[in-house]
């Protein structure tokens, strides 16, 4: 009799399986179950799926398991890189030790996380650099033992260090085929391992970034594949905005000029006006980044462009970039660096151009990031979907979207609407965990509403009030760097030890959040997801108001207007959807597994007196619920007991 995938997936999962003989305390889930069958029937049917799976169910060997034993080339996506380290370093080895199936794995990251031979050895040889000799000679003797080239083995160089972006490439300034060093190129042969692979671990910017490129017909970063799997979905809509718009930073326009002037020195030293274009193109830089200010701010373009300097400063700035242009197609003969330069001054000048009004695309939202250290211009699509949805038709492949948090109030329709996505097969699996005795839901009474000056006074007093009945043990969740700050500053004195987002790294606080196991650890959007604590050192998450989007944000508010003239309505469709998964994910640090137990205190007032609070509610878990901050209490005392037995 035919021993089908189907069968080996049941075998796989039970409770005498292969996972239950390996793993020690394994236990088997219907729902993991569940959607290994509908994955493996996804990718058998090449069709289309959304699947929910909350915090616990164990989605990623529920995707991974037929994954492997479809025998398809299958691209896994993840949201960060962490993640798609997890999945190639440990996931994968595990399911390999314990199905005895054989495949073969790769991982693919973005080129910037690869050191390139030919940035390394300019570096090396540039006076400027004279002072990071040391670690360069470490980072040489590194270069010769490395295998794959991931700066991430290494603890001797940040990823905030100046030096990173010295020593890897970047889509501009890579040579290409044409690099003296390219036989030994690290991005190459990680592509030449993904075009082997069966399955191929990637994450959300390469898929886009080969996304973009394959819908401008210039080309493409990733190998055909038969089936995409998308985990941490939620996450796709946004990342993919950023891809199929452009940006142009102050910081690509100096690397020009830097670049520019170092392969004349090596390809054409005869050639100083070179230099004299680059100096110009500097200058003319600089003074349009004095008229934008370096305040930091996200604004509408055509706003600070309205600002007579801010054009004139620009028109200046294309003028030089367009002689310094002239002069590199003079020179590109001379080299294939110089050449490189002549390709990618071009590509500058054109970008800059689209931010002149007359030639704005009606279908981007043009908006201006300021920084300290000086600017990116962003064209960003109002839609992503009409494209997104002729890239999956382009590629008649499975595709499974997967996350703990896809739906809204049990519907799939905001996702599924982002991404153009029509047809698809939905499912959802609730966590396992039993929310009705493990946690509780406290909504404390907050007498003014969260736009009211004193609100973040009273989320102080609550923080104080949760803190010392749960003794520490908590994270503070933020929508914005103000109100945490101003909490942050009230608690100093606490008993606990206070963690701030921002002192040190997101690893480091994590750490020592653990370590402590009874501090209080303050943070914003990047602490709302992707953070795994288990056990009694998270004890609390009190989330200041619900998350909407700032009304300020220029992509925001474009889509808002845009969406109005068409008659819709953005606060439903746009506004409360994105907020509740940003609440589902913030509620997904709470319990992390079966033995956890903790509170969650969600402070908004508007989740019971606005009509929308009740869509927020039911797209929680069904936890009891409390006014009373006595049953906060008693809640701690029970688990306690529960502990102590």
């Amino acid at each position: 009799m035919e021993h089908t995938v189907s069968d080996a997936i049941s075998e796989l999962f039970d409770k005498n399986g292969a996972l239950a003989r390996h793993i020690e305390g394994y236990q088997p889930r219907q729902a993991q179950q569940e959607m290994a069958q509908r994955v493996a029937q996804t990718l058998e049917q090449q069709s289309l799926l959304i699947a929910e799976a909350g915090t616990g169910t164990g989605k990623t060997f529920a995707y991974l398991a037929p994954a492997i034993l479809s025998g398809q080339k299958v691209f896994i996506s993840t949201g960060t890189k962490n993640l798609q380290e997890q999945l190639y370093n440990k996931d994968l080895p595990v399911l390999r030790e314990v199905m005895s199936v054989p495949f073969r794995a790769s991982i693919l990251k973005g080129r910037s996380n690869y050191l390139c031979h030919h940035r390394l050895a300019m570096t090396e040889h540039d006076p400027a650099w004279l002072s990071y000799s040391a670690l360069l000679h470490e980072i040489r003797n590194w270069q010769d033992q490395t295998r794959s080239g991931d700066l991430s083995e290494t603890d001797f160089l940040d990823q905030q260090s100046p030096l990173w972006p010295r020593i890897t490439s970047t889509v501009d300034n890579c040579l290409g085929q044409q690099c003296p060093e390219y036989s030994q190129c690290f991005i190459a042969e990680a592509r030449r391992q993904a075009q082997e692979a069966d399955i191929v671990v990637i994450n959300h910017h390469l898929l886009m970034s080969d996304f973009a490129l394959k819908s401008s017909g210039q080309g493409e970063v990733l190998p055909e594949a038969d089936a995409y799997i998308i985990d941490e979905a939620h996450q796709l809509p946004a990342i993919a905005s950023q891809f199929l718009g452009h940006r142009i930073s102050s910081h690509q326009i100096m690397e020009l000029c830097r670049d520019t002037v170092r392969e004349m020195t090596v390809e054409a030293a005869d050639m100083n006006s070179l230099q004299q274009h680059c100096d110009k193109v500097q200058a003319r830089l600089e003074q349009l980044i004095f008229n934008i200010g370096s305040q930091e701010n996200r604004v509408p373009w055509l706003t600070i462009y309205a600002n007579n300097a801010v054009a004139e400063a620009l028109e200046t700035l294309l003028s030089a970039i367009e002689s310094l242009l002239d002069e590199l197609q003079l020179a590109a003969e001379r080299g294939k660096g110089l050449n490189q330069c002549a390709l990618r001054a071009e590509e500058l000048l054109h970008r800059l151009e689209q931010f002149l009004p007359e030639s704005a695309d009606n279908n981007m939202i043009l908006w201006l990031d300021i920084r300290t250290s000086g600017f990116i211009l962003h064209a960003t699509p109002h839609e992503v979907s009409e494209p997104f949805q002729q890239w999956l038709e382009t590629k008649p492949t499975a595709w499974v979207f997967t996350s703990a948090t896809l739906s809204v109030a049990g519907n799939f329709n905001h996702f599924a609407r982002q991404l153009g996505i029509a047809d698809a097969d939905t499912a959802s699996w609730d966590s396992p965990f039993d929310y009705a005795t493990q946690s509780l839901l406290y909504l404390p009474n907050v007498p003014v509403e969260p736009q009211h000056p004193d609100y973040t006074q009273h989320i102080t007093e609550i923080a104080k009030q949760v803190i010392a009945i749960s003794q520490g043990r908590t994270f503070l969740l933020f929508t914005s760097y103000r109100a945490m700050h101003q909490v942050a500053q009230e608690l100093e004195a606490s008993d606990y030890p206070v963690l701030v987002q921002g002192n040190r790294s997101k690893t480091a606080l994590l750490e020592e959040f653990r370590e402590h196991g009874n501090a209080v650890l303050l943070g914003t959007n990047s602490f709302w997801e992707g953070v795994d604590v288990k056990g009694e050192a998270l004890s609390c998450v009190l989330i200041d108001k619900i998350p909407f989007a700032s009304p300020g944000d220029p992509v925001l508010e474009a889509r808002i207007n845009y969406l109005k003239e068409r008659g819709g309505n953005p606060f439903r469709s746009i506004q409360i959807p994105s907020a509740v998964i940003q609440l589902k994910q913030g509620i997904g640090r709470l319990i992390r597994d079966q033995q956890d137990y903790g509170l969650l205190v969600l402070c908004d007032p508007r989740l019971l007196n606005k009509p929308y609070g009740k869509l927020f509610l039911r797209s929680l878990p069904a936890m009891p619920i409390t006014q009373d901050i006595d049953r906060v209490e008693q809640f701690f005392s029970e688990i306690a007991q529960i502990q102590s037995a």
